[in-house]
């Protein structure tokens, strides 16, 4: 079955060419779980060709969650539609108090839009400890931080607004689309959930998250166990899948 390495092989063009597309927003996604710790220097806008080389320099390139990621920086970096796509505003913060595990990076997309990466779960327990927390909590840490991340990318750039995230960060990219301020939720065009989990009653009862509902995409794969948990009231595609994953929000 193909997956996004042959659709970067067969749509290598630029995305002025040919629109943003939610394959595009999938690999978005995954470009937050990518090693840019002491790569992006505070709020400075880099290329992703950029970022690659300097993960060589630093030798961090193969400080990955996924196999796969060591194989899909250099691809992303040496594409025409991503490689030359600015990078900015990486956080990525570990609060073994806070109970948090929060991390995300925004892409500046020619098409004058942003896209805000939100990442899911890395390896960390208290990162596997925050997402058992959300199975029973109105709000974590993250989602807060998500919120507080988003106002503070939107306050600095000023155009229209796309919001992605996969699995934990998927929830992440919702929360935080539902619960920014109203001015900002009208400048998102879509949000993204690739794979992550739902809300409580009351989170999926309230105003911001009927406003933004229509706006929201989710995709879950057809052996999704994280993408199905809690409520969801979006509308949802299911993916035919042979890939097997690990079972990290």
């Amino acid at each position: 079955m193909p997956n996004i390495f042959d659709y970067m092989k067969w749509r290598d063009i630029e995305i002025t060419k040919v629109e943003f597309n939610e394959i595009d927003n999938l690999i978005l996604a995954r470009l937050a779980y990518l090693p840019f710790d002491g790569v992006i220097i505070k709020d400075e806008e880099i290329t992703i060709k950029e970022a690659y080389e300097r993960t060589k320099t630093l030798g961090t390139t193969g400080r990955t969650l996924q196999v796969e990621d060591i194989d899909l920086f250099p691809t992303l970096a040496n594409s025409i539609r991503f490689g030359k796509l600015k990078i900015t505003e990486f956080i990525n913060k570990i609060d073994t108090l806070q109970e948090k595990q929060f991390s995300a990076i925004t892409i500046i997309l020619p098409d004058d839009t942003i896209y805000v990466s939100y990442r899911g779960t890395d390896y960390s327990i208290v990162g596997w400890k925050e997402d058992f927390n959300m199975s029973f909590k109105e709000q974590v840490p993250s989602q807060a931080n998500a919120v507080e991340y988003l106002e503070k990318i939107a306050k600095k750039y000023k155009c229209k607004i796309r919001v992605g995230g996969h699995s934990k960060g998927g929830n992440l990219a919702v929360y935080a689309s539902a619960f920014c301020k109203p001015e900002i939720q009208k400048r998102i065009i879509n949000v993204y959930n690739n794979d992550g989990p739902g809300f409580s009653q009351k989170i999926v009862n309230s105003e911001g998250y009927k406003k933004i509902l229509k706006k929201v995409h989710t995709y879950i794969p057809q052996t999704s166990i994280i993408g199905r948990l809690l409520n969801h009231q979006e509308k949802t595609t299911i993916l035919k899948s042979t890939q097997m994953r690990n079972f990290t929000a």
